[in-house]
């Protein structure tokens, strides 16, 4: 039973604005490291198959191909629109059927940054997929919290399974949406509940049949892509695209089905969704501050700060994030970087095209 790996690569991520912008995202970026978070994500999941194909949408497609010029033409899948991961994994489950039907998938996010144990995380991913093989079911991950969030979907938990040579898995109880704080700290303390990290494993044939069940029209639209597409009618494929539903994967099925099992991660894992998360992971000085760039800091904490174009001097400056582009400057608290996607909404309502 063959492997596939597909890396969804079509977020914006707009709460990096200004260096995250719609033709050049997060996963794009080298937020740590040489590497940008796609070329990390692909060197590490090429050591679990070969067959490892990136779905993103047409306008990012230049701009992979610029990072990874070692991908062919057929590794990609490329969606007309964004429509959510639900169709975006649907679309890459009809293209992997059509030249394995018995495949198993495994989609992994690019924009996820890992600590150092990649061995752990590529053993985590094999377990998923051997359970998802064993027991025909959907297959997800979750993390147990090191400390409460509102920033995650949580898992709770249900009865556990075992089956020898392998590390136990979950059935899933309930998908939680992100809580308030106080909510997450019972979460935390009950200690059944885990983060959804958004990596799965299935049967193709198995994604197909539950989401027939549970979403029949975005079931239904993906079909009638692929015959289009079949065909070689285009304008006919286009327009079926455009007409699926928006949603996540979580909403359309994962929260609906009764066949669904979870693991538990086994390594260090970041959802790098602010810059205040990145500031968190970043090796700072002993004020706490990490800056790229000429600066001058007189008293000045913990302070996320990217200026590779100009000096920057500050007095007296606390838990703040700047960041400067060609063509921006954003500054705002570290507590509220999560509200940077305002900005970027903003702006579209404006017309400022340029500077998304």
């Amino acid at each position: 039973m063959a492997r596939h790996v597909v890396i969804l690569a079509g977020g914006s991520g707009t709460r990096l604005w200004p260096r995250s912008r719609e033709g050049h995202p997060k996963h794009l970026l080298a937020l740590h490291g040489k590497q940008s978070l796609l070329q990390a994500t692909y060197d590490r999941v090429r050591r679990l198959t070969d067959d490892v194909s990136v779905i993103t949408e047409r306008s990012q497609v230049e701009s992979i191909q610029e990072q990874l010029p070692g991908l062919t033409q057929g590794q990609f899948i490329i969606e007309p629109a964004r429509r959510g991961t639900a169709s975006a994994l649907g679309l890459a489950a009809f293209t992997i059927a059509r030249a394995d039907p018995g495949a198993t998938m495994i989609s992994v996010h690019a924009d996820h940054y890992l600590g150092n144990d990649e061995d752990a995380y590529l053993r985590t991913l094999d377990g998923e997929a051997g359970w998802a093989e064993q027991e025909r079911k959907l297959v997800t991950v979750g993390l147990k919290p090191p400390y409460p969030s509102t920033a995650f979907g949580y898992i709770r938990l249900g009865e556990r399974v075992q089956a020898p040579g392998r590390d136990p898995a979950y059935r899933v109880r309930a998908f939680v949406e992100k809580p308030d704080l106080q909510t997450a700290d019972r979460y935390l303390a009950e200690g059944d509940y885990f983060w959804h990290l958004g990596l799965f494993s299935w049967s193709v044939d198995i994604l197909f049949a539950e989401m027939a069940k549970h979403a029949p029209d975005l079931y239904g639209g993906l079909a009638a892509f692929g015959d289009a597409s079949g065909r070689g009618d285009t304008a006919a494929a286009e327009a079926a695209y455009l007409a699926l539903p928006t949603a996540a994967i979580d909403t359309a099925v994962l929260e609906k089905t009764h066949n669904l099992l979870m693991v538990p991660a086994q390594f260090e894992w970041h959802d790098i969704g602010s810059w205040a998360d990145l500031h968190d992971i970043l090796e700072q000085d002993e004020a706490g501050n990490f800056v790229e760039g000429e600066h001058v800091l007189i008293d000045s904490r913990n302070c996320m700060i990217h200026s590779p174009r100009k000096l920057v001097a500050a007095v007296g400056l606390e838990n703040m994030v700047v960041i400067e582009t060609e063509d921006a400057i954003l500054i705002c608290p570290k507590t509220r970087s999560q509200d940077v996607r305002l900005i970027v909404e903003r702006l579209k309502q404006m017309g400022k095209k340029e500077y998304l």
